[in-house]
């Protein structure tokens, strides 16, 4: 009888161990993205970072990674205001998913990382200011 026991046992102490490894924990990518957003809508940069890089980093294969790693790469450059924590964001970005609507946007942000909002002449020409008509006819 103990022979019989034995097997049936392990093997059910490996079915235990294998549905346990399966089951993941902490946060889901919901939740993490959650987290992250409103974070961000309270001016909660660190917390809003860390959540996006979380995402990014546990659900690489998410929908929501490429929003996530472009996210991180604008709270740093525009709130934190840390080029080069942005920059590597931003090129992590273009790397990790080139065929993205935001890999544009990402160039443009590497093109005009820490630059003054009102030194950049695209954004001048848009708006009309009087500097960028007084260059334009210069």
């Amino acid at each position: 009888m103990r022979r019989v026991l034995l097997p049936i046992a392990l093997l059910a102490c490996v079915a235990g161990l294998i549905v346990f490894a399966g089951c993941k924990s902490g946060p889901t990518e919901q939740e993490l993205f959650e987290k992250a957003t409103k974070a961000q809508e309270q001016n909660d940069f660190a917390t809003a970072i860390k959540s996006y890089e979380e995402l990014v980093q546990s659900y690489p294969n998410s929908t929501y990674a490429p929003k996530c790693q472009f996210m991180t790469g604008y709270l740093y450059a525009n709130h934190v205001k840390d080029v080069e924590k942005a920059r590597a964001a931003y090129q992590g970005f273009i790397k990790r998913f080139p065929e993205d609507n935001l890999v544009k946007d990402a160039q443009w942000e590497l093109d005009h990382l820490g630059k003054d909002v009102n030194d950049i002449d695209e954004l001048n020409k848009l708006i009309g200011t009087p500097d960028s008509a007084a260059k334009s006819q210069g």
